[in-house]
């Protein structure tokens, strides 16, 4: 396989690109291809991803809690090393979610420290993928007033 050279701009391009998949609730398919087919290890606050079965069934049920989502990406700090970086992501996200049968939906707003691991892959345009994902990486800070995960 060709490597691909990593920098911090293709980084915070493939960043930005995963969260707007997210926003959007893209296929399926489209987010398998921003991911690690091998070595998947995702930590989220409901649950552990390690191949494209589990992440199918979080996607699922997240695309189907969450709409009129928002990740605004904060900063991203890079630690290349080859065709492996680590990254340090602070994300502010917004999201409605409606739980049956509940009355109402209700509003989450929140900033998220993550660590990802990426690395070199012609899978996609990006030219990587995620490897490693931990969405808790510190606690959730939330802003006044709205609803917990």
């Amino acid at each position: 396989m060709k490597t691909t050279t990593m920098n911090e701009a293709s980084i915070a391009k493939f960043v930005a690109a995963w969260f707007q998949a997210l926003d959007f609730h893209v296929p399926i398919e489209q987010a398998y291809g921003l991911l690690s087919s091998d070595n998947l290890r995702m930590h989220f606050p409901d649950g552990e991803i390690t191949d494209f079965d589990t992440f199918k069934q979080w996607y699922d049920r997240v695309t189907n809690l969450f709409f009129d989502e928002n990740h605004y990406v904060n900063e991203v700090k890079a630690s290349i090393d080859g065709d492996v970086a680590t990254l340090d992501i602070l994300v502010g996200w917004q999201a409605s979610m409606w739980e049956p049968p509940q009355p109402k939906s209700r509003r989450v707003s929140m900033d998220a420290t993550q660590i990802w691991t990426v690395r070199a892959s012609e899978q996609n345009s990006f030219g990587m993928v995620i490897e490693s994902y931990n969405a808790t990486a510190a606690p959730f800070v939330y802003a006044p007033g709205f609803a917990r995960l």
